[in-house]
């Protein structure tokens, strides 16, 4: 040590003072790394999603419930401000998920079942150590994928069905081969669930022999004026249609809407009702 000089030690000091700097600096930069966008990232066992409406903006206080058909069991949350949603984790069995919107239209409570943005997230799953994500959209019209079509009845599209029955006054009744086209024009100033404008809507079946009941399906909720027109051999007629077989026949039903189906939480079809208990008589 005896030729160790003031001069030595001053640079042993700078040298140390340097590399503990860079130590620091690299140990700061580590420490404040960005954490990942907790937004788009599955938790375990967990199930997260986003809800939009038609337009593609983020839907609050919608609910979402899954249920496990093995285990007869379920669990709900409702959307954030944002259109998120996380329910809790979902560790045994397989799991479906569903969402509902609550809107309210001519005084009535409505609860509507939303869709989703392809066929396979309405298939049974299970979140496992990834997560899963299943995101939900608003659908004014078009099939659901998890329900079966029945043409005799409503079940399995968005939009309302309508029921007409090919029976008159003195039960007369349209000839088997007779087409039939249902127009309904949406009334002055009428708008679709969502606010938006509709559209006129045209649908046609043809009279068969021995068969009275007709269905028309997927028609988005508006305030409709509805009128047919027949035709047979050529030759067409205005017909005439009513809420009562026996009286009340006229060019026109004004101001149909569907009605909401009953109960409040929402059920795995569109949430409309039917008019198979209030046929549209035509002849």
């Amino acid at each position: 040590m005896k030729n160790v000089t003031p001069q030595f030690f001053q640079s042993l000091v700078k040298a140390t003072t340097l590399m503990l700097a860079n130590c620091l600096f690299l140990f700061s930069c580590e420490v404040h790394t960005p954490e990942p966008d907790i937004d788009v990232v599955a938790e375990a066992y967990s199930v997260t999603g986003k809800v939009v409406d038609t337009k593609g903006a983020p839907m609050a206080g919608v609910k979402v419930r899954a249920d496990n058909s093995a285990l007869y069991g379920s669990t709900e949350v409702t959307t954030d401000e944002q259109g998120r949603y996380k329910l809790p984790k979902l560790e045994i069995g397989s799991w479906k998920v569903y969402a509902w919107k609550e809107v309210n239209y001519k005084g009535k409570t409505y609860h509507l079942r939303l869709g989703m943005p392809a066929a396979a997230d309405y298939d049974a799953f299970s979140p496992g150590k990834g997560g899963a994500v299943k995101n939900f959209n608003w659908q004014l019209s078009g099939q659901i994928p998890d329900r079966p079509r029945n043409e005799r009845s409503g079940s399995g599209y968005f939009g309302g069905t309508l029921l007409f029955r090919n029976l008159g006054l003195d039960a007369s009744t349209m000839a088997a081969g007779t087409v039939v086209t249902v127009t309904l024009t949406p009334v002055a100033g009428a708008t679709l669930f969502d606010g938006s404008a509709p559209s006129v809507i045209r649908k046609s079946f043809t009279i068969e022999e021995g068969e009275y009941n007709y269905w028309v399906h997927d028609i988005a909720q508006c305030e409709y004026r509805i009128t047919a027109e027949a035709k047979l051999n050529g030759a067409s007629r205005a017909v005439q249609l009513s809420k009562s077989v026996s009286s009340g026949h006229a060019a026109a039903i004004e101001g149909f809407y569907f009605k909401p189906h009953l109960g409040s939480s929402g059920d795995y079809e569109n949430g409309l009702l039917t008019t198979n208990d209030e046929p549209i008589f035509i002849y």
